[in-house]
């Protein structure tokens, strides 16, 4: 168990005085310092979020000239140009629907991932040209299309990009740019997504119109986006999450609503993370994402039924797609290899994304899959591991690369074919020397011990409320020890997958867990056992029950 590393630990005296304050248990308010709530204050803030906590738009460079064009645009034709993902048609979704009701004259476009690839396209600057755009705001997009903007600007349309994408040394002649990562952009915070900086923008509209608008309700839209594009719950984000969700439960829209039938819990940020989110992804990998806009703004309850069940077709159909690439792809991997680079003829372009993931679950190194892209080039799809910046190793490539762009831990390649061997070892090269020659290694960190004694219903809800859980405000998981499974296993999902049973503890407190990945450990292992794990509240039959969900087994 040396990978499994215990997180640096409060101060007791500092844990004393917080219980002293709070008056909750100890071991939540050594929870609560690790995420720097110190105070009641703090406290307060942490657990109610409010929106009045929200950045000043007007921080944000580039923001007035953005909102003066758009309001001299009240009588020219404006196209909102999107990415197929979670992020670029929520954003998409969210500005049309806002606009409308400001009686915009608007249309919507999303890039085929096939024929256009990511992003601003030449082909989407005509379509607008031929629809007499005048102004295209493009969202989670447009910050690296330097060449395209000034087709755009030849055209006598202007661009106002919205995007969260890092820039390069050059960036766009655009109208204007809303991009926090820009150097000389002094907003307070850095890690918006695509949606959440369109948010801004809506924000900012709104402060100067006359008639103010309930801009809350479009939150939905930035919660789906920022969970779904893994951005840090922290800052504003886990305050637009947080009232996001709420609106998700209390008044879905009609887009989403055939999607959340089967949900019988409440709505919560890992029910967008694999519920909701893949199967709004699935339309652009499968398709294209503008059915997703189409179902995200509709107001008639009844066209909805047919696109949210074409939607529905199209995750089934990506399923059984992602499921045959990623079994080819496990036949190639190279275990001696310090990165997973892989490719494979013909392989559908829009599931190497999600397959590079789950192989990271396998052989837990950075990964790139590859398949074609045309005649001439290769697309590929790169993930990373937690702690290893995957974008700088690709600038450390780029002479090798014809294009790329992305985050530190996910990003997407295009490659020329003659080229593909050279970049694999140069990238190779390139992770070797970043980790010392050292493989890399998953080290699964843990909050605290605790005892099932302490994991009562009112105990667990207060953990509970520390949510919206993700980057950087993860779930806590605990460790305990000599533990035993103390009923018989059951399997249940649609490969009998998934185990259930009762777990006890040096307590001998006896709780009901689950486990979705350790299927075959919880039938081989032999009683002590050590687990990691999380805890929530189960509601499923109506009556509450605390549940842990086990994420890592050993014996002793």
């Amino acid at each position: 168990m040396k990978n499994w590393i215990k997180i640096d630990q409060p101060i007791t005296d500092e844990i004393n005085s917080l219980q002293l304050e709070l008056k909750i248990p100890h071991f939540i308010c050594s929870l609560l310092l690790q995420r720097g709530v110190n105070s009641l204050d703090k406290a307060k803030i942490f657990f109610r979020p409010e929106l009045d906590s929200l950045h000043d738009p007007y921080l944000m460079k580039d923001m007035e000239k953005a909102v003066a064009r758009i309001n001299n645009a009240k009588s020219e034709k404006v196209m909102i140009l999107g990415d197929y993902d979670v992020d670029g048609t929520t954003s998409t979704s969210m500005l049309y629907t806002y606009f409308k009701y400001r009686h915009f004259e608007l249309i919507y476009y999303i890039p085929d991932r096939y024929k256009e690839g990511y992003g601003v396209s030449s082909k989407s600057i005509d379509y607008a040209k031929e629809n007499n755009i005048t102004l295209i705001i493009t969202v989670d997009c447009g910050i690296k299309a330097v060449n395209q903007v000034e087709y755009a600007n030849s055209k006598g349309i202007d661009i106002i990009i919205c995007d969260h994408h890092l820039p390069d040394i050059k960036v766009p002649k655009a109208y204007a740019i809303l991009n926090p990562k820009q150097s000389d952009c002094d907003y307070p915070f850095k890690d918006l997504c695509g949606c959440g900086i369109a948010y801004k923008l809506i924000t900012a509209h709104n402060i100067k119109s006359d008639n103010k608008l309930n801009i809350h309700s479009l939150l939905d839209f930035v919660a789906l986006a920022t969970v779904s594009d893994m951005m840090p719950l922290i800052d504003e984000n886990r305050v637009m999450v947080f009232h996001g969700l709420k609106q998700i439960n209390n008044n879905p829209r009609l887009g989403l609503r055939n999607f959340l039938k089967s949900n019988n819990n409440k709505v919560d940020e890992s029910k967008i993370s694999f519920t909701i989110g893949p199967r709004i992804n699935a339309a652009g990998r499968m398709k294209n994402g503008k059915i997703i806009v189409d179902l995200l703004v509709e107001e008639d309850a009844n066209k909805t039924i047919p696109l949210s069940n074409e939607v529905e077709f199209l995750n089934i159909k990506r399923r059984a797609i992602e499921k045959d690439v990623f079994e080819n792809v496990v036949q190639k991997i190279d275990h001696t290899k310090y990165a997973n680079i892989i490719y494979g003829q013909n392989w559908n372009t829009g599931v190497l994304g999600i397959v590079a993931s789950r192989i990271i679950e396998k052989s837990y190194k950075p990964t790139i899959i590859i398949t074609d892209f045309d005649e001439e080039l290769l697309t590929g799809s790169v993930r990373s591991v937690s702690g290893f910046d995957v974008y700088n190793a690709l600038i450390k490539c780029e002479k090798y690369l014809y294009q790329f762009g992305g985050h530190k831990f996910a990003a997407g390649v295009k490659i020329e074919k003659s080229k593909l061997n050279m970049f694999s070892e140069h990238f190779e090269k390139t992770i070797k020397e970043a980790v010392n020659g050292n493989m890399f290694e998953r080290k699964h960190k843990y909050d605290l011990e605790v005892s099932f004694s302490d994991l009562t219903i009112e105990n667990v809800k207060i953990i509970s409320r520390m949510s919206p859980f993700g980057l950087e405000n993860k779930r806590p998981i605990f460790r305990a020890d000599n533990c035993s499974i103390t009923d018989e296993l059951k399997f249940i999902g649609k490969e009998s997958q998934i185990v259930k049973s009762y777990i006890m503890d040096s307590s001998n407190t006896i709780l009901p867990f689950i486990s979705f990945s350790k299927k075959d450990e919880l039938i081989n292992l032999k009683s002590p056992l050590n687990i990691l794990f999380t805890i929530s509240i189960n509601s499923f039959s109506g009556k509450d029950q605390v549940e842990l969900t086990i994420k890592e087994i050993s014996s002793n």
